[in-house]
């Protein structure tokens, strides 16, 4: 019943290669979890580059593993040929049976799921394979759903998820052609990188737009981006009855990007009660589209109550979405150095010091504050200097730490003040993790 979509979707099968693009950096986790008997589970905004890095992962197989081409299969979920069975999951047993007459594999077989979430009922499936061992399998998303506790839960701890971003800094300066193989290249190549910096700045890092050269067009295909996800994917998903709304609320909060916010406050300014808001927030971080961080708090209690920022999945979706136009470079800069943060895997809060100053990054690792981090344009003003200063200093003092970091555009040095040591770095250089470790 589904041979020839199974047939055409695994090209692999006569031993030839996916173009590969540029190399994600998270295809070093999903290699090392291949490893593991989980179930892997990637996911990620829509067009973040899921399918790419499949691509790279069953390249991987073939190439380093010397793994059958025909013990891997490739199924995406969201054709027509599959999703008009989307409510019938037997459907994707049938589609594994057909699979297994047409190649008889023998041994560990990878199946990959794209767009799993297309099937509602996709992890009973899952399950009952998973159960009879022999089988790998990857699943693809752009929903949290995939890594919810619910989700953990159905599949009894056996889940692993890995979660794929935009372009990071280094790889769209990979995309650019510049050289960043190791520390000195990264240091040779630091005008291009700047230059660079410039543009993933107000562009971002979707891995389509990194690609188109014309500014307005590069607007239209972000703008796109974010309509279809709210239309296609989050009215529907929830039953949104006020799409309108559902718009017009992220539209404001990209442009308040790296901002304190309150539900009370914005329902002042959006006309919705803070019920819906709270909801409609949750939406979009549901399909990665938008982050909310608390406050650093002694409690879980005072987390949660604490005010809110937000930080949008790519600086080029927050531009091109703004309701109006502001060059607030260093608001947009956070947000990249928020994103960065989250790559990494830390734990992220913004912190408030006890006399009601901030400090824009409090990282979390167990039960302690580990680092402090400001981000700001530039160094250069005594006002500006003494604000940071000020603040990140305070802060120290009240989690007992020795030592912070200050992020700027271009501005590096180390300060020392009060006992203790501030390193100041550029943005470029702190987005590489070789430097900034």
């Amino acid at each position: 019943m589904f041979e020839q979509v199974i047939v055409d979707q695994n090209s692999h099968w006569e031993g030839v290669l996916y173009t590969e693009g540029v190399r994600r950096e998270a295809l070093e986790n999903v290699a090392a979890f291949l490893d593991l008997p989980h179930i892997l589970s990637i996911v990620g905004v829509r067009r973040a580059g899921k399918s790419t890095l499949v691509r790279q992962a069953i390249n991987h197989l073939v190439r380093d593993r010397m793994v059958n081409p025909r013990n891997i299969l490739f199924l995406n979920l969201e054709t027509p040929q599959f999703s008009r069975f989307r409510n019938d999951i037997t459907a994707l047993e049938r589609a594994f049976e057909d699979y297994l007459k047409l190649v008889t594999p023998e041994g560990m077989i990878y199946c990959f799921l794209d767009e799993a979430h297309f099937f509602p009922e996709w992890h009973i499936f899952v399950k009952s394979r998973y159960e009879q061992k022999g089988i790998k399998f990857i699943v693809t998303g752009s929903n949290s759903n995939l890594i919810s506790s619910e989700f953990i839960t159905l599949l009894s701890g056996r889940a692993l998820p890995v979660t794929v971003f935009p372009f990071s800094f280094p790889e769209f300066a990979l995309c650019k052609g510049i050289d960043t193989r190791d520390r000195v290249a990264i240091l040779r190549e630091r005008h291009r990188l700047r230059n660079a910096f410039d543009q993933y700045l107000w562009t971002g890092g979707f891995p389509e737009t990194a690609f188109i050269e014309s500014e307005q067009a590069k607007k239209e295909v972000l703008v796109m981006y974010a309509r279809n996800i709210l239309y296609q994917d989050i009215a529907p998903r929830f039953g949104v009855k006020k799409a309108q709304e559902l718009e017009n609320l992220f539209y404001y909060l990209t442009s308040n990007v790296a901002s304190v916010f309150t539900y009370n406050r914005l329902s002042s300014l959006v006309a919705l009660n803070d019920k819906t808001i709270k909801e409609f927030v949750s939406y979009f971080a549901d399909a990665y589209l938008l982050f909310t961080v608390d406050a650093y708090g002694s409690s879980i209690r005072e987390q949660i109550k604490s005010p809110k920022k937000v930080y949008a999945i790519d600086t080029g979706m927050a531009v091109a979405t703004a309701f109006s136009f502001s060059e607030n470079t260093g608001h947009y800069m956070e947000n990249i150095i928020f994103l960065e943060l989250k790559r990494r895997g830390k734990e992220v809060f913004y912190y408030r010091t006890a006399n009601g100053l901030e400090v824009d990054f409090a990282v979390r690792e167990g039960n302690r504050l580990t680092e402090l981090i400001q981000v700001t344009m530039d160094m250069k003003t005594e006002k500006t200097r003494a604000r940071e200063l000020k603040a990140l200093l305070k802060a120290m003092d009240e989690t007992h730490l020795s030592s912070g970091t200050i992020i700027t555009y271009e501005d590096e040095e180390e300060i020392t003040a009060e006992g203790k040591t501030v390193r100041v770095i550029p943005a470029y250089q702190y987005l590489f993790p070789e430097i900034s470790a």
